[in-house]
């Protein structure tokens, strides 16, 4: 006889209902299928919100290129636009001075088959006078210095010379005139200035 001992119903039930539960956990694995993550709350605004943020920046980025587009051209505009206006600034001026460039013309013809002084003087006057007048259309002024006291902002001094007519540090000859063009010094006048003649020592000859 062998010496196994019977196994009591309680425990082969008790066995069977472990296996089962087992199989039954096992087979319900298995049977899953994995399905998508629950999505949090309010993640559905966030990627609304998100979408139409991008939608906003690619407007903006268009709307940039467009007006970078616009400003390349505004900038090619005024470029063309300031080139036109350096060529052509000096054409109403030019034009006013054909007539005297004409009557220039005149005077050395006249002066080539005539030997009229008093004529050709007259005619280079006209022209002095055309001339003067269109400048000072255009805004040119002169001012004399002769006595006014130096200012080297607008006299230049081609020398001093010992003077006891005048005072010391005024201008007493003009050599060259000196001219504005609408109150903007463009070439200073240049002039002689007075200075106070030296003290003769004694002893020493006139």
């Amino acid at each position: 006889m062998s010496d196994q001992q019977p196994i009591s119903q309680g425990s082969k039930t008790q066995g069977e209902g472990k296996s089962m539960h087992h199989k039954a956990d096992s087979k319900a694995h298995i049977g899953e299928k994995p399905g998508k993550q629950d999505i949090p709350a309010g993640s559905k605004e966030i990627s609304d919100d998100l979408a139409a943020e991008k939608e906003r920046n690619k407007e903006l980025y268009d709307k940039y290129l467009r007006l970078q587009a616009e400003f390349e051209n505004f900038k090619k505009r005024m470029e063309r636009e300031k080139c036109e206006y350096f060529k052509y600034a000096l054409e109403r001026f030019i034009k006013d001075l054909i007539p005297v460039f004409d009557h220039m013309e005149l005077a050395i013809q006249s002066a080539k088959e005539s030997r009229n002084f008093e004529s050709f003087s007259e005619g280079i006057q006209l022209i002095y006078k055309q001339l003067k007048d269109i400048l000072v259309k255009e805004g040119l002024t002169y001012e004399c210095s002769v006595g006014e006291k130096f200012d080297p902002c607008k006299h230049e001094a081609m020398m001093h010379m010992e003077s006891a007519e005048h005072e010391p540090n005024v201008v007493m000859e003009e050599h060259k005139k000196g001219y504005f063009l609408n109150d903007r010094l463009i070439r200073p006048a240049m002039v002689t200035v007075a200075k106070r003649p030296e003290e003769k020592k004694e002893g020493e000859s006139k």
